[in-house]
Formats: structure tokens, C-alpha cells, sequence
């Protein structure tokens, strides 16, 4: 899936390859493969600091 964060402060963040994305009481969490590193991470954002987000599958 790709997965595209928006920021309270006006950022925006693109995610690729998004696994496991869950949503929680205060935020949401979810594990990704770096596009530039190849690695996979997991990330984890609050509710406080996040505008919204949109999510879709991967073509």
C-alpha cells in the first residue's frame, strides 16, 4: 500500500510499500521498506501532531 501523512505543520510525508498499518487509540503505526535504503522500519504517529492521511493500495 502507499500511505501519504499529513502534518499539522504543513508537511507531507510519502510512504511506499506500507505493511501492518493499524490504527490506535492515540495515532496510528505501521512498518515500511525505505526507498532509498531498502530496509524495512516501522513508524508510529500521534494523533496531536497529524492532520490526517490517505491510504491506498499499490497498483
Amino acid at each position: 500500500m502507499e500511505l501519504i501523512v499529513f502534518t499539522n505543520n504543513g508537511q507531507t510525508y510519502y510512504f511506499n510499500n506500507v505493511e501492518d498499518f493499524k490504527p490506535t487509540t492515540t495515532g496510528f503505526s505501521f512498518s515500511y521498506v525505505g526507498k532509498a535504503t531498502g530496509v524495512k522500519r516501522s513508524a508510529t504517529f500521534n494523533n496531536t501532531s497529524t492532520s490526517g492521511y490517505a491510504l491506498a493500495p499499490t497498483k
